[in-house]
Parts: C-alpha cells; structure tokens; sequence
C-alpha cells in the first residue's frame, strides 16, 4: 500500500510537473481547475462504499464478486447522474468551446472512481493488486500525455487523454470479479443497507476534510496573506505525514474486519502491531522530522519560509496524538461502530473552530497550531473511551 501510493504519486507529481512547463500557465490553469472541480465530486460518486466494501469483503469472500456488482452499478448510476448534469450545467454557463471540453474530458474521470475495484483487493489483503492498479494507472496516465500533448495547442487533448488512460485496469478487475451490471434496480434495497453505514463513513471523510482545511480559510479572515501561506505550509505538511498512517489504516482494516467477530486474540494482535509501527515512526522519522523542520523547510522551500516552523513543531504534537488515535478510530470502524468516530470528528471540528475564532485574531497562526492540538486531544480521549466501551468491555476477559 505504501509503495503504491509513493510510486504512484511519483509519476502524478512528474506529470504535474511536464504539463505545467509544456501547457504554459494560461492552458496548465484551465486544465488545473477542472480537474480540481472533478476531484470534488468524486467524493460523490463513493459515498463511503469503498470502505464499506473492504469492511465486508474482509468478513466475506465468498461474495465478493456479487459486492463488485452491486456497489459498482449503484456508483455507475451516481457518476452517470453527476455527469449529465456538469454536462448540461458546462454547456448552458460557460461560452467557450474549448473549456467545454475539457470539462468533458475531466468529467470521465466520475466513471472511472465509479467503475475502480481497488477496495475489494483490499478487502481480500492482495496489496499487490493495489499496487499494480496505482502504478500501472498513473504510469499509463504519464506516457499517453507524455505522447499526445506537445504544447499549448494540444490542450483540448489533455483532460480526454488522462481520463481515458485510467479506464484500463478498472476494466480488467471487473472482468477478474466477474462482473454483472445491475440492471433491475432489485438490488438497490441491497445497496439501501450498504449506505446506511458507508454514508456515515463517508460523512466522517467529508468532515475530515473540511476539518483539515477550515483553519487555513478562518486564518484568512483574521490574517495578511503572507501569514496563511506561512500557516499552509505547516498545515499540508503535518497532514501529508498524517496521510501516510491513514494509508496503513486502510491496510489494516480488512484484517480487524475480518477478526472481530470471530478471532479476538487476532483483533488485538493487529492493534497492538499497529500502535507499534505508530510507536517507532514516532521515535525515528517524525520526532527528527520535527526537530530538524528549520533545516528542512529553508532546503525544499527557502529561508523565507522559515516563519511556518514554529507552527509546524507546535502542531507536530498534535501528529503523535493523531498517530495514536489511527489504531483506536480503524478498530471502531473495522466494528461497524463508525458512529462513534463521527460524532469524535464532529466533536474535534467544532473544538477547533471556536478556539480558532478566540485565538486567531491575536494569535493568528501560532493560535490555529495550538487549536490543532487541543482539538486532537479531545479527539484521542474521545476514541479511547469509546474503544474502551464498544471493543474492550465487549471481549472475553
């Protein structure tokens, strides 16, 4: 999982970086704003099914190619809805030509989130799959770019060849998992059921996110935007550490899924190896990472940035108490109690506001650091005491 998601990322930076300089500024920007309208959506074509669907694949096998089926369909007919409406909403808002297109080339990226099967590899641990499918997609994203657009008069071939470069693997999974389209609607009391949970999973993503970025926009409102730009960098960088621990989650949770209900011994075992490798890249990679920030943020970013360490070690204490958290929050997840970690990210989110609004005026960026870490030791204290309640005092002794 994490060499996926690294390598893969490789290529999405290096492609990034060949069609900003190949494109010019004026084509990048056009392409950048469709696709970062695009990504949002796609919140909306998953619902939470995918982590729903690992939970369950975890638990059941044996009906995993009739869990592709069914959650594949019922995201086929959300993205083909998202797309008939961004079509027509393009064509009756925007004049150009040009940029309706590559809304349109954009836009197909909604069936491909719709029709990738990832989650049910995950759901039966074959990582390698994951890999393969990361890997290969954007390498293939890379090299059809890499062939098709030379320059600024190729950016109608942009979007409509990226996009169309991710079909490929999603294609061939479903045709492993024999896949059946869904055609009846008989299902969708079937999929009523998944949602029911997968929504709220969902919603725990959407507040995550909305948690993440909120204190950068407050900040705005109070601050020079100098100082956010200072407070961004600290910000993305303790959630790109945090990101790495969520990709473990996501590894480990088809495990705690499948040993629950029937190897208990095994659930904790999982546990405690996590809260370990939480443990050791405590000690060894994120303590020196926060220790050394003066020296690494004046390398990648230059002397002027060095204003954002400060807020960067101060939330750096609210990473470890995030690393800690990950093996708690995937547990009540992995036991279908994923009410409890979104009434926690509710619980955190509205913490961090208020502090934010008391402290931003006068404190500006050092307040939204010490907000982070008091909203994070609300969040552990919550997920402890709801782990100790739905898991621990729910096992034999």
């Amino acid at each position: 999982m994490a060499a996926a998601n690294i390598i893969g990322s490789l290529f999405s930076v290096t492609l990034f970086i060949y069609l900003a300089r190949t494109l010019r500024a004026e084509a990048f920007g056009a392409v950048s704003y469709a696709h970062s309208f695009i990504f949002y959506l796609l919140n909306f074509v998953d619902l939470g099914l995918s982590t729903y669907g690992i939970r369950e694949v975890a638990k059941n096998r044996v009906r995993v190619s009739e869990y592709v089926s069914e959650i594949v369909s019922f995201k086929l007919l959300i993205a083909g809805s998202l797309f008939i409406v961004l079509t027509a909403a393009t064509f009756l808002s925007c004049p150009s030509a040009g940029f309706r297109m590559i809304m349109f080339g954009a836009s197909l990226l909604l069936f491909v989130s719709a029709l990738s099967t990832e989650w049910a590899y995950q759901g039966q641990e074959k990582m390698h799959m994951v890999f393969l499918s990361f890997v290969t997609t954007t390498l293939l994203q890379f090299l059809m770019v890499w062939a098709f657009v030379k320059g600024p008069r190729d950016l109608l071939k942009a979007t409509p060849v990226y996009s169309l470069a991710a079909f490929l693997i999603p294609i061939l999974f479903l045709i492993h998992f024999k896949y059946k389209p869904k055609l009846d609607f008989s299902y969708l009391k079937q999929i009523k059921r998944y949602l029911a949970s997968s929504l709220i999973i969902w919603l725990i993503a959407i507040f995550a996110q909305v948690y993440n970025g909120l204190d950068i926009v407050l900040l705005g409102l109070f601050k020079s935007p100098e100082e956010v730009g200072y407070f961004t960098i600290a910000r993305r960088a303790i959630g790109g550490c945090a990101l790495l621990m969520v990709f473990l989650a996501n590894a480990l949770l088809p495990r705690l899924s499948a040993t629950f209900s029937n190897d208990v011994s095994q659930f904790n075992s999982a546990t405690g190896k996590f809260l370990k490798v939480s443990s050791f890249l405590t000690v060894f990679v994120f303590l020196p990472l926060i220790a050394l920030s003066d020296h690494i943020i004046s390398f990648a970013l230059g002397g002027e940035y060095l204003p954002a360490c400060l807020p960067f070690k101060i939330m750096g204490l609210g990473l470890i108490i995030v690393l800690f958290n990950l093996p708690f929050s995937t547990g009540l997840v992995a036991a279908g109690k994923e009410k409890e970690v979104l009434k926690q990210v509710l619980a955190s989110a509205s913490l961090s506001v208020i502090l934010n609004i008391f402290l931003m005026p006068e404190y500006g960026m050092m307040g939204a650091a010490i907000s982070f870490v008091f909203a994070e030791i609300l969040a552990i204290i919550w997920i402890l005491w709801a782990y100790r309640k739905h898991i621990l005092a729910c096992q034999p002794s």
